[in-house]
């Protein structure tokens, strides 16, 4: 699969709520497309350093995603990835208002706060 296919399908399942493969397949999605791009434009590197931030924090297992790594940037891409963040950020509004306990709504509106930087370091 391509990679701009593979982010907008999880994209899609991000949208319709209720899936934790999903968030951890774009964070896995995210992170390939920076160290594949990241070099070439600072914002790559920009975005990768807060997601691989929110990886850490709100992410124990890695789930790997059977895309082909993009292999140029481009408006594609880019568009791509700044739609999967969003969804993501969306993802994590969303438990931030699900969750429990104060600090696990705080993490959750910290990460989607980081990840709207991420997205916007692209745009």
């Amino acid at each position: 699969m391509e990679f701009p296919e593979a982010a907008t399908i999880l994209s899609a399942r991000l949208a319709a709520g209720g899936d934790s493969l999903a968030a951890a397949g774009a964070v896995h999605l995210a992170i390939e497309a920076w160290k594949h791009l990241g070099g070439v434009d600072p914002a790559w590197d920009r975005l990768g350093l807060e997601v691989l931030d929110v990886r850490s924090r709100l992410y124990e297992d890695d789930v790997v995603v059977d895309a082909a790594a993009p292999d140029a940037d481009g408006p594609e891409v880019r568009a791509a990835v700044r739609d999967l963040i969003e969804h993501l950020a969306q993802h994590h509004d969303r438990r931030a208002v699900a969750e429990d306990g104060l600090a696990q709504r705080l993490d959750h509106d910290a990460a989607a706060q980081q990840l709207r930087r991420a997205a916007a370091a692209l745009a």
